[in-house]
Protein backbone atom coordinates (compact mmCIF):
# COMPACT_ATOMS: atom_id res chain seq x y z
CA UNK A 1 0.00 0.00 0.00
CA UNK A 2 1.12 3.40 -0.97
CA UNK A 3 -0.02 5.24 2.14
CA UNK A 4 2.28 3.19 4.46
CA UNK A 5 5.67 4.68 5.20
CA UNK A 6 7.84 2.96 7.56
CA UNK A 7 9.42 6.45 9.02
CA UNK A 8 6.94 6.33 11.60
CA UNK A 9 7.81 2.88 13.36
CA UNK A 10 11.49 2.82 12.26
CA UNK A 11 13.26 1.34 15.56
CA UNK A 12 10.52 0.15 17.03
CA UNK A 13 10.08 -2.92 19.11
CA UNK A 14 9.27 -5.00 16.00
CA UNK A 15 12.18 -3.99 14.55
CA UNK A 16 14.02 -4.95 17.12
CA UNK A 17 12.68 -8.29 17.36
CA UNK A 18 12.81 -8.71 13.10
CA UNK A 19 16.27 -7.47 12.80
CA UNK A 20 17.91 -9.42 15.65
CA UNK A 21 16.55 -12.79 13.49
CA UNK A 22 17.95 -11.24 10.29
CA UNK A 23 21.22 -10.91 11.62
CA UNK A 24 21.00 -14.39 12.89
CA UNK A 25 20.14 -15.38 9.12
CA UNK A 26 22.77 -13.22 7.73
CA UNK A 27 25.50 -14.19 10.10
CA UNK A 28 25.11 -18.26 9.03
CA UNK A 29 24.93 -17.14 5.67
CA UNK A 30 28.25 -15.83 5.72
CA UNK A 31 30.02 -18.41 7.85
CA UNK A 32 30.42 -20.14 4.52
CA UNK A 33 32.33 -18.44 1.22
CA UNK A 34 29.75 -20.09 -0.85
CA UNK A 35 27.84 -17.67 -2.48
CA UNK A 36 24.67 -16.59 -1.91
CA UNK A 37 21.26 -14.33 -2.73
CA UNK A 38 18.74 -11.94 -0.96
CA UNK A 39 15.50 -10.56 -1.87
CA UNK A 40 13.91 -8.21 0.44
CA UNK A 41 10.64 -7.33 -0.68
CA UNK A 42 9.46 -4.30 1.35
CA UNK A 43 12.97 -2.87 1.64
CA UNK A 44 12.18 0.59 2.49
CA UNK A 45 13.79 3.94 2.67
CA UNK A 46 17.32 1.73 4.27
CA UNK A 47 18.37 4.42 6.62
CA UNK A 48 16.43 6.59 8.97
CA UNK A 49 16.28 9.87 10.58
CA UNK A 50 15.36 9.67 14.05
CA UNK A 51 14.81 13.43 14.04
CA UNK A 52 12.43 12.64 11.70
CA UNK A 53 9.15 14.34 12.58
CA UNK A 54 7.04 10.92 11.55
CA UNK A 55 9.01 8.80 14.40
CA UNK A 56 9.08 11.62 17.20
CA UNK A 57 5.74 11.79 16.53
CA UNK A 58 4.66 7.81 17.09
CA UNK A 59 8.18 7.61 19.78
CA UNK A 60 8.04 4.11 19.04
CA UNK A 61 11.93 4.55 18.67
CA UNK A 62 12.29 5.43 22.42
CA UNK A 63 10.52 2.45 23.04
CA UNK A 64 12.33 0.42 21.03
CA UNK A 65 15.79 0.55 20.04
CA UNK A 66 16.56 3.46 22.95
CA UNK A 67 14.98 1.95 25.46
CA UNK A 68 16.91 -1.28 24.32
CA UNK A 69 20.23 0.57 24.47
CA UNK A 70 19.32 2.75 27.94
CA UNK A 71 18.89 -1.03 29.21
CA UNK A 72 21.91 -2.41 28.71
CA UNK A 73 23.47 0.76 29.62
CA UNK A 74 21.86 0.46 33.18
CA UNK A 75 21.88 -3.00 33.53
CA UNK A 76 25.33 -4.44 31.56
CA UNK A 77 23.56 -8.10 31.07
CA UNK A 78 25.17 -10.58 28.97
CA UNK A 79 23.84 -10.30 25.81
CA UNK A 80 22.33 -13.60 23.12
CA UNK A 81 24.87 -13.01 20.05
CA UNK A 82 21.59 -11.72 17.75
CA UNK A 83 21.18 -8.29 20.31
CA UNK A 84 25.33 -8.46 20.61
CA UNK A 85 25.13 -7.83 17.01
CA UNK A 86 22.13 -6.01 16.10
CA UNK A 87 23.73 -3.13 19.08
CA UNK A 88 27.28 -3.76 16.68
CA UNK A 89 25.79 -2.65 13.99
CA UNK A 90 23.45 -0.03 14.95
CA UNK A 91 25.51 2.02 17.73
CA UNK A 92 27.29 3.84 14.49
CA UNK A 93 23.94 4.89 13.09
CA UNK A 94 22.25 6.13 16.62
CA UNK A 95 25.59 8.06 17.60
CA UNK A 96 24.58 10.07 14.35
CA UNK A 97 20.52 9.83 15.28
CA UNK A 98 20.03 7.42 12.66
CA UNK A 99 18.71 3.99 12.50
CA UNK A 100 19.59 1.30 9.88
CA UNK A 101 16.88 -0.34 8.21
CA UNK A 102 17.01 -4.12 6.77
CA UNK A 103 18.55 -3.51 3.26
CA UNK A 104 21.68 -1.38 4.59
CA UNK A 105 22.08 -4.95 7.42
CA UNK A 106 22.13 -6.87 4.13
CA UNK A 107 24.83 -4.31 2.60
CA UNK A 108 26.96 -5.38 5.26
CA UNK A 109 26.73 -8.64 5.17
CA UNK A 110 26.98 -9.37 1.09
CA UNK A 111 30.34 -9.65 -0.17
CA UNK A 112 31.59 -9.46 -4.22
CA UNK A 113 30.12 -12.40 -5.75
CA UNK A 114 26.89 -12.46 -3.64
CA UNK A 115 23.79 -10.64 -4.71
CA UNK A 116 21.46 -8.34 -3.29
CA UNK A 117 17.59 -6.99 -4.46
CA UNK A 118 16.27 -4.62 -2.34
CA UNK A 119 12.24 -3.99 -3.64
CA UNK A 120 10.70 -0.73 -2.96
CA UNK A 121 7.25 0.54 -4.70
CA UNK A 122 6.93 3.68 -2.83
CA UNK A 123 8.29 6.50 -5.03
CA UNK A 124 9.23 8.72 -1.87
CA UNK A 125 11.29 5.59 -0.32
CA UNK A 126 12.41 4.38 -3.19
CA UNK A 127 14.61 7.80 -3.94
CA UNK A 128 15.68 7.33 -0.74
CA UNK A 129 16.93 4.13 -0.73
CA UNK A 130 18.45 4.62 -3.96
CA UNK A 131 20.38 7.38 -2.36
CA UNK A 132 20.92 5.75 0.68
CA UNK A 133 22.55 2.68 -1.16
CA UNK A 134 24.40 4.94 -3.77
CA UNK A 135 26.29 7.11 -0.73
CA UNK A 136 27.53 4.43 1.23
CA UNK A 137 27.69 0.55 -0.84
CA UNK A 138 31.23 -0.71 -1.84
CA UNK A 139 31.62 -0.67 -5.63
CA UNK A 140 32.19 -4.28 -5.69
CA UNK A 141 29.00 -5.08 -4.50
CA UNK A 142 25.94 -6.10 -6.80
CA UNK A 143 22.93 -4.30 -5.10
CA UNK A 144 20.02 -4.04 -7.70
CA UNK A 145 17.38 -1.51 -6.55
CA UNK A 146 13.47 -2.58 -7.82
CA UNK A 147 10.73 0.52 -7.88
CA UNK A 148 8.02 -2.20 -8.68
CA UNK A 149 5.50 -4.52 -7.05
CA UNK A 150 7.43 -6.47 -4.56
CA UNK A 151 5.13 -10.00 -5.07
CA UNK A 152 5.25 -9.58 -8.88
CA UNK A 153 9.53 -9.00 -8.43
CA UNK A 154 9.77 -11.57 -6.03
CA UNK A 155 8.01 -14.22 -8.74
CA UNK A 156 10.05 -12.71 -11.49
CA UNK A 157 13.48 -13.14 -9.53
CA UNK A 158 13.19 -16.87 -8.01
CA UNK A 159 15.00 -18.58 -8.68
CA UNK A 160 18.48 -16.56 -9.19
CA UNK A 161 21.23 -18.23 -10.57
CA UNK A 162 23.08 -18.34 -7.14
CA UNK A 163 20.83 -20.18 -4.84
CA UNK A 164 21.76 -19.91 -1.95
CA UNK A 165 20.23 -17.35 -0.56
CA UNK A 166 17.44 -15.25 1.95
CA UNK A 167 13.53 -13.76 0.84
CA UNK A 168 12.87 -11.21 3.23
CA UNK A 169 9.18 -10.03 3.14
CA UNK A 170 7.46 -7.88 6.22
CA UNK A 171 4.62 -6.22 4.51
CA UNK A 172 2.75 -3.42 5.89
CA UNK A 173 -0.73 -5.15 6.07
CA UNK A 174 -2.77 -2.75 6.11
CA UNK A 175 -5.14 -4.29 4.14
CA UNK A 176 -6.43 -7.50 5.75
CA UNK A 177 -6.23 -9.56 2.60
CA UNK A 178 -2.33 -8.74 2.79
CA UNK A 179 -1.96 -11.92 5.19
CA UNK A 180 -3.49 -14.18 2.11
CA UNK A 181 -1.14 -12.66 -0.52
CA UNK A 182 1.76 -12.97 1.84
CA UNK A 183 1.40 -16.69 1.85
CA UNK A 184 0.29 -17.44 -1.60
CA UNK A 185 3.51 -15.25 -2.75
CA UNK A 186 5.70 -16.70 -0.43
CA UNK A 187 4.63 -20.32 -1.22
CA UNK A 188 5.14 -19.77 -4.64
CA UNK A 189 8.38 -18.86 -4.35
CA UNK A 190 9.33 -21.70 -2.22
CA UNK A 191 8.10 -23.84 -4.83
CA UNK A 192 10.90 -22.03 -6.94
CA UNK A 193 13.38 -21.75 -4.85
CA UNK A 194 12.73 -24.44 -2.22
CA UNK A 195 16.65 -23.89 -0.75
CA UNK A 196 16.32 -20.44 0.46
CA UNK A 197 15.57 -18.96 4.14
CA UNK A 198 12.59 -17.36 3.72
CA UNK A 199 12.11 -15.06 6.69
CA UNK A 200 8.14 -13.06 6.93
CA UNK A 201 7.74 -10.53 9.99
CA UNK A 202 4.21 -10.23 10.55
CA UNK A 203 2.47 -8.20 13.40
CA UNK A 204 0.27 -9.46 16.02
CA UNK A 205 -3.32 -7.74 16.52
CA UNK A 206 -6.02 -8.08 18.24
CA UNK A 207 -8.63 -8.11 15.10
CA UNK A 208 -6.56 -9.86 12.90
CA UNK A 209 -6.03 -12.93 14.97
CA UNK A 210 -7.84 -15.42 11.99
CA UNK A 211 -5.89 -13.97 8.60
CA UNK A 212 -2.45 -14.28 11.00
CA UNK A 213 -2.95 -17.84 12.26
CA UNK A 214 -4.57 -18.74 8.66
CA UNK A 215 -0.96 -17.03 7.19
CA UNK A 216 1.60 -18.60 9.23
CA UNK A 217 -0.43 -22.05 9.01
CA UNK A 218 -0.48 -22.40 5.28
CA UNK A 219 2.97 -21.37 5.15
CA UNK A 220 4.17 -24.39 7.43
CA UNK A 221 1.46 -26.86 5.45
CA UNK A 222 3.30 -25.79 2.21
CA UNK A 223 6.97 -26.16 3.52
CA UNK A 224 6.03 -29.66 5.48
CA UNK A 225 3.96 -31.09 2.75
CA UNK A 226 5.43 -30.17 -0.28
CA UNK A 227 7.91 -32.29 -3.38
CA UNK A 228 10.77 -30.67 -0.85
CA UNK A 229 9.42 -30.87 2.29
CA UNK A 230 11.37 -28.92 5.08
CA UNK A 231 11.77 -27.29 8.57
CA UNK A 232 9.78 -24.02 10.03
CA UNK A 233 10.24 -22.12 13.01
CA UNK A 234 7.82 -19.56 14.39
CA UNK A 235 9.13 -17.07 17.02
CA UNK A 236 6.20 -14.25 18.44
CA UNK A 237 7.49 -11.48 21.08
CA UNK A 238 3.87 -9.82 22.43
CA UNK A 239 4.41 -6.72 24.69
CA UNK A 240 1.49 -8.24 27.34
CA UNK A 241 0.79 -11.56 28.98
CA UNK A 242 -1.99 -12.73 26.84
CA UNK A 243 -4.81 -12.37 29.77
CA UNK A 244 -3.08 -8.90 30.07
CA UNK A 245 -3.34 -7.04 26.51
CA UNK A 246 -5.36 -3.67 27.30
CA UNK A 247 -8.65 -3.31 26.30
CA UNK A 248 -8.01 -0.02 24.81
CA UNK A 249 -5.91 -1.87 22.05
CA UNK A 250 -8.85 -3.17 20.85
CA UNK A 251 -10.30 0.36 20.39
CA UNK A 252 -11.29 1.29 16.61
CA UNK A 253 -9.06 4.34 16.69
CA UNK A 254 -5.79 2.05 18.47
CA UNK A 255 -2.93 0.42 16.90
CA UNK A 256 -3.94 -2.97 17.77
CA UNK A 257 -0.15 -4.06 17.93
CA UNK A 258 0.52 -5.66 20.58
CA UNK A 259 3.64 -7.94 19.36
CA UNK A 260 5.79 -9.55 16.44
CA UNK A 261 6.36 -12.71 15.26
CA UNK A 262 8.96 -14.08 12.74
CA UNK A 263 7.67 -16.83 10.42
CA UNK A 264 11.13 -18.83 9.25
CA UNK A 265 10.67 -21.52 6.04
CA UNK A 266 14.42 -23.32 5.85
CA UNK A 267 15.52 -21.68 9.43
CA UNK A 268 19.54 -22.23 9.73
CA UNK A 269 20.90 -24.58 11.62
CA UNK A 270 20.60 -23.43 15.29
CA UNK A 271 18.36 -20.89 14.65
CA UNK A 272 15.56 -21.60 17.21
CA UNK A 273 17.83 -21.92 20.14
CA UNK A 274 19.57 -18.73 19.33
CA UNK A 275 16.64 -16.76 18.80
CA UNK A 276 14.75 -18.44 21.82
CA UNK A 277 17.59 -16.87 23.98
CA UNK A 278 16.88 -13.67 21.81
CA UNK A 279 13.01 -13.80 22.88
CA UNK A 280 13.87 -14.06 26.54
CA UNK A 281 16.32 -11.28 26.65
CA UNK A 282 13.70 -8.69 24.89
CA UNK A 283 10.65 -9.99 26.92
CA UNK A 284 12.73 -8.77 29.62
CA UNK A 285 13.36 -5.49 28.07
CA UNK A 286 9.98 -4.65 26.63
CA UNK A 287 7.32 -6.73 28.23
CA UNK A 288 5.02 -4.83 30.45
CA UNK A 289 3.81 -7.51 32.85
Amino acid sequence: MLSYQHEYHAGNFADVLKHCCLLEILSSLAQKEKPFTIIDTHAGSSIYSLNDERILKTGEAENGIKKLLQFTKDNQPPLPHSVSLYLEKETPFIQNDSYAGSPELERQFIRENDVLHLVELHPEAYRKLQDNIDSIKDKNQSIHIHNSDSFATLNALTPPKIKRGLILCDPSYEDKDDFRKTATALINAHKKWNTAVIAVWYPLLTRRQNEINQMTAALETSAKTGNNPCSVYKCEMSLYDSDKIPDSMTEDKASHMYGSGMFIINPPWQLDIKMNQTLDFLKSVFQNL
